[in-house]
């Protein structure tokens, strides 16, 4: 994992979804389908506050999704959460579990000082790289992603359009 430890949490975000991308052709997913989600996740590469992308996401992640229900939900709206259900439960575990290690990856050091190149960060990298692996996914090239530094904004970086890097949005 060496090889991210400069890059910042923002491109690490970035190599993740261009990653999932992979992962979600890879297993024939519907683009269509999965373009409203991806959207979504790729505005953590733009927004300027972190913590609104995570309150915002969480009620999108699968977990939410399968588990809860409508009661208290903030951001996601009733046809929003039936097209993702269905989206969600015919889904594989595998892009489950990725999509889950994306939105940990974006949130888990949020309220915390990033500190030796954030190594929670870096382990779930590995992790969703071991699923790409494990599935014979190809990797995405990490050179496009060293130019988002992690000397940028405390080891957040700063914003960028990661949606230029998408295959599918």
């Amino acid at each position: 994992m060496e090889e991210f430890e400069n890059i910042s949490i923002r491109g690490r975000m970035a190599y993740l979804l261009c990653s999932f991308e992979n992962l979600l052709l890879h297993f024939g997913c519907n683009k269509e389908e999965w373009k409203f989600v991806l959207e979504k996740l790729w505005t953590y590469t733009t927004i300027e506050y972190l913590d609104d992308w995570m309150y915002e996401i969480a009620e999108y992640m699968p977990n939410s999704i399968l588990t809860d229900t409508m009661e208290d939900a903030e951001y996601i709206t009733k046809s929003e959460f039936s097209k993702l259900y269905r989206l969600y439960i015919n889904t594989n575990k595998e892009i489950k579990l990725f999509l889950e290690n994306i939105f940990e990856c974006g949130t888990c050091e949020l309220y915390s000082r990033l500190c030796d190149n954030s190594p929670i960060t870096l382990n779930l990298i590995e992790q969703a790289i071991n699923i790409l692996k494990k599935n014979e996914i190809n990797l995405v090239n990490i050179s496009i992603f060293k130019k988002y530094t992690y000397k940028e904004c405390s080891g957040w970086g700063n914003c960028f359009e990661g949606r230029q890097l998408s295959k599918i949005v």
